[in-house]
């Protein structure tokens, strides 16, 4: 049942961005977490917003809201966003260590951001020009 819905919801209301697969070991700093900050692996990304996994609990990333870009020659050091979900990921094999998915949409950016962002997007997307 939720499949269908999934589908439906695709075909019906599209993403207004296009989201690329990043490749593996690209990670990004997000601040402030309940340690300070904390390096996550990014899954996805788009101009609107990204995924990431990481490894612990939804109450110790509750007050972020930054995310530091880490390649080299992005100006773009800070990206604000809001969280849009959080769930864990699907078949992890340890219970005792959770690993979590959270969805983000990236809050507003002013044009020369979007370039940066733009620029960040085609060093680690995994496939594509």
């Amino acid at each position: 049942m939720v499949n269908i819905l999934n589908v439906c919801r695709m075909l019906f209301k599209p993403r207004q961005n296009e989201r690329y697969n990043v490749r593996s070991g690209t990670f990004v700093i997000v601040s402030p977490g309940t340690d300070g900050e904390r390096k996550v692996q990014i899954v996805d990304i788009s101009m609107g917003g990204a995924a990431f996994i990481y490894e612990g609990h939804p109450e110790e990333l509750e007050a972020s809201g930054v995310l530091n870009l880490l390649v080299d020659k992005t100006n773009l050091e800070k990206v604000n966003f809001d969280v849009v979900s959080d769930i864990p990921v699907p078949g992890s094999t340890q219970p005792l260590e959770t690993f979590r998915r959270r969805g983000i949409k990236f809050k507003w950016m002013g044009v020369l951001d979007k370039a940066e962002l733009s620029k960040f997007i085609n060093k680690v997307r995994s496939f594509g020009k």
